[in-house]
């Protein structure tokens, strides 16, 4: 098996410990070799680029640099931080002058460009690593007897070239766990808009959360950091704008997993940490 750093500088971090907590409980679980990611720069969105491309593209060519030095490549279990991982990669093999602008950026820094890291995603390395017959083995508690919301996001579009949504739904099937049909698995949570219009953001995200709520699901699957913070840790202040209570737990790929792997400790898992209580245990 293959060497990884486990990126865990996720987009604030106070908001989204529990998928911290439970990406490091699956990783000591399945004992795979993917040691914290130290000194890596934080995870700032792909809204950052269109902000100021050469400072996202500097900010990632950071972390690809570190990893490649280690010899290790860098595993994301969320999909914010690897689609701004692999993107700023791929537009730096592509275009030469960005590439010579960044190395002569990075080496402030005593740094020498260096793209040879990999990025990959959970799921990916759960299936293609891993394997589905030792996973299967290891089944404990399948989820036959629930159905869940899965929500994948406006960003899902450019996540698609990078990562491999028929895995994800891979892990679910394994799991045995349904998910129902909602028109809102490709809406925005909000999380975009959020710093100019906190009003708007919990609008857009109360709108979604009441489409999975209205078709019967017991809980939310959410594949991005940003996602979780809009329906778990705001979801109080979502109830109050739309008047209703909805009272869905949110789950992140590793929490699930490591539910239908038998692990039940609340807080080894993160689950104590959610603003929503799990209810499935």
């Amino acid at each position: 098996m293959k060497s990884y750093l486990l990126f865990d500088a996720i987009i604030h971090r106070e908001k989204t410990a529990p998928l911290i907590t439970s990406a490091k409980k699956l990783i000591e679980f399945l004992q795979i070799d993917a040691i914290s990611f130290k000194g890596a720069k934080n995870d700032l969105g792909s809204e950052y680029m269109g902000l100021d491309r050469l400072k996202f593209l500097e900010h990632y060519a950071y972390n690809l640099t570190l990893a490649a030095e280690q010899k290790r490549d860098i595993l994301c279990f969320e999909q914010s931080s690897l689609v701004c991982h692999a993107h700023a990669k791929e537009i730096l093999l592509n275009d030469s002058n960005l590439k010579f602008e960044i190395a002569l950026r990075l080496e402030k820094h005593n740094l020498s460009l260096n793209l040879n890291a990999n990025v990959i995603s959970l799921e990916e390395l759960l299936i293609e690593e891993i394997g589905t017959e030792k996973l299967a083995s290891l089944l404990k508690k399948p989820f036959e007897n629930f159905q869940t919301a899965l929500f994948l996001g406006s960003n899902s579009c450019r996540a698609k070239k990078y990562r491999k949504e028929e895995l994800f739904t891979q892990l679910l099937d394994l799991i045995k766990l349904k998910q129902i049909k909602h028109a809102s698995t490709f809406e925005s949570d909000g999380f975009e808009v959020y710093d100019a219009s906190p009003l708007l953001a919990k609008k857009l995200a109360s709108k979604v959360m009441l489409d999975m709520f209205d078709n019967a699901a017991d809980f939310v699957l959410v594949s991005d950091a940003r996602s979780f913070i809009m329906f778990d840790f705001y979801q109080k202040e979502l109830e109050k704008i739309v008047g209703r209570e909805i009272g869905l737990s949110v789950l992140s790929l590793a929490e699930l997993l490591l539910l239908a792997l038998g692990e039940t400790h609340k807080k080894s898992i993160g689950l104590d940490q959610h603003k929503v209580a799990i209810t499935l245990i």
